[in-house]
């Protein structure tokens, strides 16, 4: 019994890795052959011959489907990593990341002709990188390369090979792509010299940590234990959240087009004024970023909303479907808040309506939530109703906002400030949808 149930589940594992390597491929392919922006999570779903619903068992986005790591790439650089001889430790990283990068050329190949069509997906790079980044610092660590030094000898590398990547044109040939990273790597290595050769302390020892935390440090207070493995994808992780919540604050406060990037490494208490463009790229990727945490959020409470209406005929309860995501939301953001009035600046500004549209590409539930709605609505004409569609968005969000800037800072007043928000939106709104079509004649 035991031999078979070990059978059983080695094959549902194999069936599982075999659609997700469908699923990459088709997106690849259709992403080369159409672009990004045309190829829908439906489109993916059909040519790897599964559902929607496998799809997102497997990837979060349609990003995803590009850019996230296969369960085995970390493993199978760990064990590149492993094979390395030699005591020179950037030597032996930069060989075994040329060596993944062979292993892996065709995927890598697809990858760089679509970022050609479309750029800005660039921003998607950064964390994939940091998928490897546990394997590398443990690797590191066992060499001897610990704490700050192993981190910055990981960060180099890793950079190295993104923006060689960048530079690389695919059409030139895989040989060029390694001249590229043979360049960057020898540029690097006289900034990694003296970690290869400094003592391998660890930066809570007698001497590194203790001499640290005198002199006061803010590294000794925030990063204790920086040897442990993963420390560095933690600590990341925890820089870019707080990145994020303070660029909304300061976007929401001032205007976008009123606050830099540097302005929002200091406000973030970044000692490194470029933080953001480290950890996001340009301000339209940062407030990418900040679209696609919050999209994330609404998705999951449409999720739950669907399920509970079914197939509802009624348009009040598809109403609740289109203005409860958005209030719960905000309600579980506590107080203050800041992201409706950011919302209500990206609907505004032409210049970043196109972001708003960008932020839905992701967001399956938000069209169910629509279609259901439309369902109630035949006698409507189509483009009368998209009208009222975007009438709708429009009060929903500016409501939101203004609300949000006067919302008490009691936790449940709070709450029982965006209930009574919500039961007001979904009147108004049904009533929009609900008036009658008067023609413009009849107006004049």
């Amino acid at each position: 019994m035991t031999s078979t149930s070990s059978g059983t589940r080695t094959t549902a594992a194999a069936d599982k890795t075999e659609r997700r390597r469908r699923l990459r491929q088709a997106a690849l392919t259709l992403f080369e052959e159409h672009g990004f922006a045309a190829v829908s999570i439906d489109d993916i779903a059909a040519a790897a011959g599964v559902s929607r619903r496998t799809f997102f068992n497997h990837f979060d986005t349609k990003a995803g489907a590009l850019f996230d790591p296969a369960p085995g790439e970390a493993a199978q650089v760990a064990e590149l990593l492993a094979q390395e001889p030699g005591t020179d430790p950037w030597m032996a990283l930069t060989r075994a990341l040329k060596a993944f990068l062979t292993a892996e050329l065709r995927t890598v190949s697809a990858r760089r002709r679509i970022l050609a069509g479309q750029p800005e997906l660039s921003r998607f790079l950064l964390p994939a990188n940091l998928h490897f980044e546990e394997s590398i610092l443990g690797w590191l660590g066992d060499r001897g390369v610990a704490g700050l030094r192993a981190r910055a000898m990981s960060s180099m590398a890793l950079v190295c090979v993104r923006e060689s990547f960048m530079a690389w044109d695919p059409e030139s040939g895989a040989a060029s792509l390694f001249e590229l990273l043979d360049e960057m790597f020898a540029l690097a290595a006289a900034g990694t010299t003296a970690i290869r050769t400094a003592p391998a302390t660890h930066p809570d020892s007698a001497t590194g940590g203790a001499t640290a935390r005198a002199a006061g440090s803010d590294r000794a207070t925030d990063e204790p234990d920086d040897a442990a493995p993963g420390r560095g994808v933690v600590k990341a992780g925890q820089t870019r959240s707080r990145i994020l919540l303070t660029a909304e604050r300061l976007f929401a406060e001032h205007g976008v087009f009123a606050v830099s990037n540097r302005q929002v490494s200091e406000a973030a208490g970044q000692g490194n004024n470029a933080a953001v463009g480290y950890h996001f790229g340009t301000k339209a990727d940062l407030l990418h970023a900040i679209v696609e945490h919050h999209t994330t959020q609404l998705e999951q409470i449409r999720a739950r909303l669907l399920r509970a209406n079914g197939d509802s005929p009624e348009l009040r309860d598809w109403v609740a479907c289109v203005v409860l995501p958005f209030t719960e939301h905000l309600s579980d953001l506590g107080s203050p808040s800041w992201y409706a009035r950011l919302a209500a600046q990206i609907m505004t500004e032409p210049q970043l309506r196109e972001l708003a549209a960008t932020g839905l590409h992701d967001a399956p539930h938000f069209y169910a939530v629509v279609a259901g709605l439309h369902r109630c609505l035949p006698a409507l004409p189509p483009e009368l109703r998209r009208r009222r569609d975007d009438m709708a968005r429009t009060l929903l969000v500016h409501t939101c906002a203004a609300r949000e800037h006067t919302l008490p800072d009691d936790a449940d007043a709070a709450r029982a400030a965006w209930s009574a928000t919500a039961a007001e939106l979904i009147d108004a709104v049904e009533g929009l949808y609900l008036a009658p079509a008067t023609s413009h004649k009849a107006i004049i």
